[in-house]
């Protein structure tokens, strides 16, 4: 017995490390590491996340501390987490300063000191030189000569200055990247006057009591040495994205609130861009500098963040809380399914594409689909249907 258990405990660990690998390559003349994180449910043009850590954080422990792995392993998407390089300035009179390891977002810091009852004025762009967005285009090239990713579905998710990070991935690099998801992350003061280069979905969370970027003025600061903007503040954040695709007037609803988390979530959502383009903002009353995740709160951000890259967060009025009680049958299917549910049932494949749609699936005609899992949804609710034949 005692010998069993250690072969499952090798075993499991074994998986662990082959499916979630540190892997390097050679980019701006230094060597650059990522995350790759390949699910056993991983199928031929599998989605991928990239997943881009804060300020002075690391690209494992970010991967490992959202809990998306769960996610990956449920939906068969591959993540990466690419590692920023340290961001290290020599200040004059003030000395070096070491900010940790941080991306090249777009973010100048415009800041003054007082030394000897002087006034200095600096500015300082972080990451200045380092070709961070080079480098993530050059890990989805390698990832997808190993995998063959789905190319419509390249979705990035970010923390902080991560999240700066991934609104200038879709303003520089929109015609490569389906959606964006940024968390207390906006768009840089160096990209705000920039014209995208294509229609990019965009999800943005914001906690209106952050304590390290304010809400309504994008106000940042380092140390004693004063208050700077970083970048467009929120709301206009999300208005640059809505004007340039041109969506529509804001649809609002709220989340019902059923944790004791001393939260409220709104949810503002412009549709029917160009290209079909979205965007969305779910704005966290009281929420602070926080990626929000786990049975706590009343929304888990993981869930919303994938809801949102598959289309299936729509505005369905959340308040009425539509039943989730309704089946599939048979799953796994072959050739027909029978849904016991009442209005539209779409069924979406793991790039998050409608390939069928019926009012009436008490015997609906699955046939035409290859074999693969893929996600049955009826009002706000979804479901994992299998064909295998």
């Amino acid at each position: 017995m005692k010998k069993t258990l250690i072969f499952i405990v090798l075993a499991f660990v074994a998986f662990t490390l082959k499916a979630q690998e540190t892997k390097t390559l050679t980019w701006g003349g230094q060597e650059r590491q990522y995350v790759q994180y390949v699910p056993e449910t991983a199928s031929a043009e599998s989605p991928i996340l990239f997943m881009l850590h804060g300020l002075g954080d690391e690209a494992l422990s970010f991967f490992l501390s959202t809990g998306i792995q769960s996610v990956a392993d449920q939906k068969g998407w591959i993540v990466v987490a690419p590692q920023a390089l340290d961001f290290n300035v020599e200040i004059p009179m003030v000395g070096s300063q070491d900010f940790g390891n941080a991306w090249n977002a777009g973010v100048t810091i415009h800041f003054s000191v007082t030394i000897y009852g002087m006034p200095f004025n600096y500015d300082i762009i972080v990451s200045d030189g380092i070709d961070d967005a080079g480098f993530i285009l050059a890990t989805l090239d390698a990832v997808n000569e190993e995998h063959t990713i789905c190319a419509d579905s390249v979705f990035f998710a970010g923390f902080s200055l991560g999240g700066f990070m991934c609104h200038r991935m879709a303003i520089e690099h929109g015609d490569r990247i389906n959606s964006i998801a940024a968390v207390s992350g906006l768009v840089g003061n160096d990209m705000e006057t920039l014209t995208p280069v294509s229609n990019v979905n965009i999800l943005q969370f914001f906690g209106t009591n952050d304590e390290n970027i304010s809400y309504d003025g994008a106000i940042a600061s380092y140390m004693n040495y004063g208050s700077y903007r970083i970048g467009l503040p929120v709301e206009q954040t999300v208005d640059y994205w809505r004007n340039f695709n041109q969506c529509d007037e804001a649809i609002l609803e709220e989340y019902p609130d059923t944790q004791n988390d001393g939260l409220t979530f709104e949810m503002y959502s412009y549709l029917n861009g160009d290209n079909a383009s979205r965007v969305s903002f779910i704005k966290v009353n009281n929420g602070l500098h926080r990626w929000y995740t786990g049975g706590s709160y009343d929304i888990d951000y993981n869930e919303e963040i994938i809801r949102f890259f598959t289309g299936t967060l729509d505005v369905t009025d959340i308040n009425e809380q539509p039943s989730t009680e309704w089946t599939i049958h048979p799953n796994p299917a072959s050739n027909y399914i029978s849904v016991d549910a009442k209005g539209e049932v779409s069924i979406y494949d793991l790039c998050g594409k409608l390939v069928l749609q019926t009012n009436d699936a008490s015997c609906m005609n699955v046939s035409s689909l290859p074999n693969g899992m893929y996600f049955v949804k009826v009002n706000d609710t979804c479901k994992k249907l299998v064909i295998n034949r």
